[in-house]
């Protein structure tokens, strides 16, 4: 479902500012899986829109730029301080491969930005020039609960 998951990325960005920004990029880059993840799951929802927007492209796809060398603990019901530490020095980024680079990051959901937080700050740790990020979706807004 990549591919046509994708379609609302592009729909999104094309709109000011996005085409500009996509004028510019070096790279697109899949917020990682952990390799026992990706083993488990059998593919990277980020790696498989990060690609389709690649191939709509010439914007090349550098899924290698970023390692999550460290494996992390599932982010659901923890509070925003609590996520930012569940990924911080979780990841690395291959310096050859992104310095001087401006770069799109590209995850699945954007919930309280810990995870695109810490990946952006890898990514201008390894040289990167400039990192945009973009995700599909992020989650409904909690409704308030309502008295009887």
């Amino acid at each position: 479902m990549g591919p046509s998951l994708a379609r609302y990325l592009r729909a999104a960005t094309a709109t000011a500012p996005w085409p500009a920004i996509l004028g510019r990029l070096d790279g697109i880059v899949p917020v990682p899986l952990h390799k026992d993840r990706l083993k488990e799951r059998g593919y990277n929802q980020a790696g498989l829109l990060a690609a389709a927007l690649a191939a709509d492209s010439t914007t090349p796809l550098l899924d290698s730029a970023i390692e999550r060398f460290k494996a992390t603990s599932t982010q659901v019901g923890l509070s925003p301080m609590e996520r930012a530490e569940n990924v911080m020095g979780k990841f690395k980024a291959d310096s050859g491969l992104v310095a001087g680079k401006a770069l799109l990051l590209v995850d699945d959901v954007f919930t309280t930005g810990a995870t695109m937080r810490e990946c952006a700050s890898v990514l201008r740790a390894g040289g990167a020039e400039a990192v945009y990020g973009i995700a599909l979706a992020t989650p409904a807004a909690r409704q308030p609960e309502q008295v009887h």
